[in-house]
């Protein structure tokens, strides 16, 4: 009696020891490790459309539009493309990228370029196809937790994708040419030879012009009597 009793006390000690421990471990969890549901986000494909093909040599490229529904940003998660015919199958061509950083209550368009085997993936009475559907997966490893896991995945048919064109911007370049300035005429005189009939130069010593012999006028009187007496003038005679 005194051995079962004995046990009986040591069982149902250890039984109330392993309930107080399991109520502690539900009240911490309880307590510190809920989340706020403000504070759950989610991520959403928004829009999904085909972008014009830069280099030739990759496949078609697609644009993928996500949005951060959430208080917080979120950045460095993964986006995968897979091109199909139909169902999307283990073996069908894909491409993941990693995302950048989006704000919180942000959007961001991821650039994915999906193989080049996905432009020949069947033949159709010997016409070579492309993909047909598209299955876009974002945070296709699973990294965040999230309110709603099934907008996280989508699958589009070609045929329902837009087309982003790229419009030609044609910049018209004026060249303003200035105008001759016809006012301002460049007069140019012609070397002339130096006239003949210069005269020598003389020397530095310029000679005096000759006195002018002053002529006293004549009395009327006296011209008048050398007119009548011709050997007046004589006064030998």
């Amino acid at each position: 009696m005194y051995r079962t009793s004995f046990s009986v006390k040591a069982l149902n000690t250890a039984i109330l020891f392993i309930a107080f421990v399991t109520i502690g471990i539900v009240a911490c969890q309880g307590q510190g490790f809920i989340v706020p549901p403000d504070d759950i986000g989610d991520l959403e494909i928004v829009e999904v459309k085909q972008l014009p093909v830069v280099d030739q040599s990759c496949g078609p490229r697609f644009g993928i539009v996500i949005a951060n529904k959430s208080n917080r940003c979120v950045k460095d998660f993964h986006v995968t493309a897979i091109g199909s015919l139909g169902q999307s199958l283990p073996h069908s061509p894909r491409t993941t990228v990693v995302a950048g950083q989006i704000p919180a209550n942000g959007a961001l368009q991821v650039e994915v370029s999906l193989p080049i085997e996905t432009l020949a993936m069947g033949n159709r009475g010997g016409l070579i196809i492309g993909l047909q559907h598209l299955t876009v997966i974002i945070d296709s490893w699973d990294e965040f937790f999230e309110c709603n896991e099934f907008n996280n995945r989508k699958c589009f048919s070609m045929d329902s994708l837009p087309i982003e064109t790229v419009e030609a911007v044609t910049v018209e370049t004026v060249t303003e040419v200035a105008p001759a300035a016809s006012s301002q005429q460049t007069t140019v005189q012609p070397n002339t030879a130096p006239p003949a009939n210069i005269a020598p130069q003389t020397s530095g010593i310029n000679q005096p012009a000759p006195a002018a012999v002053a002529v006293s006028p004549q009395d009327p009187l006296r011209s008048a009597i050398e007119q009548i007496t011709p050997n007046g003038n004589n006064p030998s005679q």
